[in-house]
């Protein structure tokens, strides 16, 4: 039979006992976790590293280190709000992304913009691990002439900012909608899931016209 079929049972057993660090030490996981589990325990790791949204920054650490290093270094560029607060937002149709802070609890959103033929495309992500269990809802109005566009839906967690939004799950504002003005008021309201009785908790978007 050929070598690369044979099993050494004795060294299967040493690597099965045999613990190591986790992967995202640098970032704060005090884990030592048994060779065999290391792939299971990377992927669900809630120390995973996220990136700084910023442009010519290059900090990298889990989302709550993330946080603070935004606080401390990049506080201009930073929105403020409060979970389940609507705030508005001068919104203009060039500028690609806003870095929104909730004020409580230490949690990042990316609020991104596409311009396509069509219209703005806007999209809310978490800054978090994709292991993470805590799950956000958001509603975004788009004003203008007295017509509103409301769009909900679920965020994603996302470790470093991307230009192109998912296929599904964005509010498309029409370019006839903006006009020649460039801009529009964005109203924002985030909350956790289950925390609004008025919106469900199950995973989905919903578009509003008037």
């Amino acid at each position: 039979m050929p070598i690369g079929y044979n099993r050494c049972r004795a060294i299967e057993k040493v690597l099965e006992s045999l613990k190591i660090p986790c992967s995202n030490r640098s970032y704060g996981c005090k884990e030592s976790i048994c060779y065999s589990k290391k792939y299971e325990h990377d992927r669900s790791c809630s120390h995973a590293p996220c990136t700084c949204p910023l442009p010519a920054c290059n900090f990298q650490g889990s989302s709550r280190h993330l946080y603070l290093h935004c606080r401390s270094k990049h506080l201009r560029d930073l929105i403020s709000f409060r979970f389940s607060t609507t705030f508005p937002l001068c919104f203009r149709v060039d500028h690609k992304f806003h870095v929104l802070q909730e004020d409580k609890e230490g949690v990042l959103f990316i609020l991104n913009n596409r311009l396509e033929c069509l219209g703005n495309i806007i999209t809310i992500s978490c800054m978090g691990p994709s292991s993470s269990k805590q799950g956000y809802f958001y509603e975004l109005t788009a004003k203008a002439e007295g017509s509103n566009v409301r769009f909900q839906s679920s965020t994603r967690n996302i470790q470093t900012r991307v230009d192109h939004p998912p296929s599904m799950g964005f509010l498309l504002v029409p370019t006839d909608f903006i006009g020649t003005r460039g801009g529009f008021t964005l109203d924002v309201c985030i909350w956790r899931l289950g925390s609004n009785p008025a919106v469900s908790s199950a995973l989905g978007s919903s578009i509003q016209c008037k």
